[in-house]
């Protein structure tokens, strides 16, 4: 009796030669190659996440850099710029600045302990404290911002929007560091 070979023909018998997947896999491959080393050229070696990392500093940085000077020339020193200056004449400037800076390190603070305060060490026995302190303190945050929302909707909605999109990109980078 004769068996089947391991290629599954009868001995003797001739086998059509087709056209290999192989080859076409072979070829897919090599244009992979070829456009993934243009992307590397292009990016000059680095990677998504390294470039993605970089994209999130950036961000971070103008957003901090705004901030600054959305304080200092919108609010101290009174510039008229569209759409950043308030609606009203503040009156009081120092008191429009210390109640942007204090919405602003609250958001920051906010942020940071939701999101990196579990590291921390004064929540490495129960890191679901950070949320419960980020939470104390962003209602304290809006019970500060609802206080003050008659005299300074326009510096406290433009600061604290600063800070947390500044807070969020900075942190989340930093997280994504290897």
């Amino acid at each position: 009796m004769d068996d089947l070979d391991i290629d599954g023909s009868l001995p003797g018998q001739e086998l059509e030669e087709e056209e290999s997947t192989e080859e076409i896999r072979r070829e897919n491959e090599s244009e992979l190659t070829k456009t993934s080393s243009s992307a590397e050229t292009w990016t000059n070696g680095t990677s998504d996440e390294d470039s993605q990392r970089g994209m999130l500093y950036l961000i971070a940085g103008v957003g901090y850099g705004a901030l600054v000077v959305y304080l200092v020339l919108v609010i101290h020193q009174k510039m008229d710029i569209p759409i950043l200056s308030p609606n009203t004449n503040i009156s009081n400037t120092s008191g429009a600045l210390s109640t942007s800076i204090l919405i602003s390190a609250m958001v920051f603070i906010t942020i940071w302990v939701f999101m990196s305060g579990k590291n921390h060490s004064f929540f490495t026995d129960d890191p679901d404290k950070a949320k419960f302190w980020a939470g104390i303190i962003g209602l304290v945050s809006l019970v500060i911002i609802a206080t003050s929302w008659d005299k300074y909707e326009t510096v406290m909605t433009v600061s604290a929007l600063l800070t947390s999109i500044s807070t969020w990109a900075y942190l989340r980078s930093s997280q994504m560091k290897s």
